[in-house]
């Protein structure tokens, strides 16, 4: 198979000649002009968007935590919490079983007394961990 190559000319002398495209206004359903929005919705749309923004950046900055449900775990949590202490089961971490404890606020006090009587960072399942006072 071969390929011919013919070189043109630009502009080709040779093209049919199309008229020019023309833009008629009205049609079915159409505006008879360009739409224009109004000032009071473009804010609107604005104001929507800024808030869409700031409950994003909130709800990845934890602001709405404090409002989920407890993890089904806590009962045995808090069973076990009235013996002064906690058994780490498979997956857990320090911040979890804090979580468990205590499920709103900041719980990065509690972490630093549970490391603390823990004496290390480092747990596994079936550990016992003594609860601060």
């Amino acid at each position: 198979m071969a390929a011919i190559v013919e070189p043109h000319r630009f502009p080709r002398t040779d093209a049919p000649v199309r008229p020019d495209l023309r833009l008629i206004p009205g049609g079915l359903g159409a505006p008879a002009g360009p739409r224009r929005i109004e000032p009071v919705t473009a804010v609107l749309a604005g104001l929507l968007v800024l808030a869409l923004m700031f409950g994003a950046v909130a709800i990845g900055r934890g602001a709405l935590a404090g409002l989920a449900p407890a993890p089904a775990r806590a009962a045995s949590a808090t069973a076990s919490a009235t013996g002064r202490s906690v058994v780490v089961e498979p997956g857990d971490t320090l911040w979890s079983i804090a979580r468990r404890l205590q499920p709103n606020g900041d719980v990065r006090p509690l972490v630093d007394r549970l490391v603390a009587a823990q004496g290390s960072t480092v747990i596994e399942p079936g550990d016992r961990i003594a609860l601060p006072n």
